[in-house]
């Protein structure tokens, strides 16, 4: 049983440090929520060696021993009594050695004083922390094991439900296709319920993020760096927007820097994050290609969308399709079907409807709205609300609710 005192921290130090950034329900004790916070500050992203010490003896225990400076050969006898199989560690190499530079790495951040910067900067930026434990943990990033990260830094509402979800990355040098088919993919995704997972960057990532808000839709803007820096800045004003309607994660603390290095690992929780991942418009050694291959190691379906044949900035969408990684995306339709699901039309697509239909259709959104909203945003009377209103439930597009009317899903 790990005491406070092994964490070199007083017992009101931890507490104060757990209350800033903590919510909801979570079976974690105290002092192993505060050492999940420890280690994100001390890791850089997908530190295997450190999530195997985490997973055999608790973020806790292994927090305490290196404390300690606990001795190689002292480990041995501790994974035998953890009744873990020490032949797990000799895939890092010879043990001795692979401690030695990991506490190489980690010693300069093995600061009480970083970790108590990092909390107070989130809480001041209105964020928390969650951990695997809590009943907000995406659990599809458990598919990462030792690679998951230590925890999640957020803004934005912490009871965000991700729920369904893919993700959508591609260039930064979009262009006006590029966009345009993002849009027509995103739209009637986030119409039927799906988050849309991004990566914040301009370009393909900033139009999914957009195209889902101006829906009513959810989306999550996976940074590189800290919540508290933000990158791109050009795109500030999204994130702000983000943040009020949706969700900003990162696996690194505030303070951290959006270095190459972390870019490259922020794109394994992008693909984990997704059941399936699409890109529109990656040229072959981009990013976006990048997350598709952490994709295919996760078993996540992939999509690309093509794109001109004599546009370099659509060949790794290309040689995904040539390949057999990725399935031809043309539509949502195609999305629905690699994920298996019926791909009828969406109420977001369809055709036919009336003026009235439609203008109620929108003020709805997929948030709903009452009666005297549809009236005053869809600038109609009374009576052609009541017709719109009648014309799509009539259609099955829509549903009475205790606060007014809805899609129907």
């Amino acid at each position: 049983m790990v005491k406070v005192a092994d964490l070199s921290i007083s017992s009101s130090d931890l507490s104060a440090i757990c209350a800033k950034v903590r919510f909801g329900n979570s079976s974690e004790d105290e002092i192993d929520y505060f050492s999940s916070i420890a280690w994100s500050v001390i890791c850089e992203p997908g530190d295997a060696f450190a999530g195997q010490l985490i997973s055999t003896f608790g973020a806790a225990r292994a927090l305490s021993l290196e404390l300690a400076r606990t001795a190689a050969a002292r480990y041995v006898s501790l994974f035998a009594q953890a009744g873990s199989d020490w032949a797990e560690m000799q895939k890092f190499g010879r043990f001795e050695r692979t401690l030695a530079d990991a506490r190489e790495r980690w010693s300069p951040r093995f600061s009480m004083a970083k970790v108590a910067s990092a909390v107070n900067t989130i809480a001041a930026l209105g964020g928390w922390f969650v951990t695997e434990t809590s009943e907000f943990w995406p659990n599809a990033l458990l598919d990462l094991e030792n690679h998951a990260p230590r925890g999640l830094w957020g803004i934005g509402t912490p009871n965000f439900d991700i729920g369904r979800a893919i993700s959508v990355v591609g260039s930064r040098v979009s262009t006006a296709y590029g966009e345009y088919a993002t849009g027509e993919l995103v739209g009637p995704m986030a119409s039927r319920g799906f988050s849309i997972i991004s990566g914040g960057a301009y370009g393909i990532d900033a139009q999914a993020h957009r195209a889902t808000l101006a829906l009513g839709g959810k989306t999550i803007a996976v940074m590189a760096g800290g919540l508290d820096r933000l990158y791109p800045s050009g795109n500030r004003e999204l994130f702000n927007e983000i943040a009020s309607k949706g969700l900003l994660l990162s696996e690194m603390p505030p303070g951290a820097e959006p270095t190459k290095w972390r870019f490259l690992q922020r794109n394994r929780l992008i693909a984990a994050l997704g059941q399936a991942i699409i890109l529109v418009e990656a040229n072959a050694r981009s990013g976006a290609v990048s997350t598709a291959n952490r994709g295919v190691d996760l078993g996540r379906p992939i999509g690309a969308v093509p794109g001109p044949i004599n546009a370099p900035g659509s060949d790794g969408c290309h040689q995904l399709i040539r390949g057999q990684k990725a399935e031809l995306i043309t539509c949502a339709d195609d999305i629905l079907e690699l994920l298996g699901e019926n791909s009828t039309t969406m109420p977001a697509e369809v055709s036919g409807l009336g003026a009235l239909e439609t203008r109620v259709l929108d003020v709805i959104g997929l948030t709903g709205a009452d009666f005297n909203r549809i009236r005053s945003e869809g600038g109609l009377t009374a009576a052609e609300a009541e017709i719109g209103i009648a014309g799509l439930s009539l259609l099955g597009y829509i549903e009475r609710d205790s606060s007014g009317w809805r899609r129907s899903l």
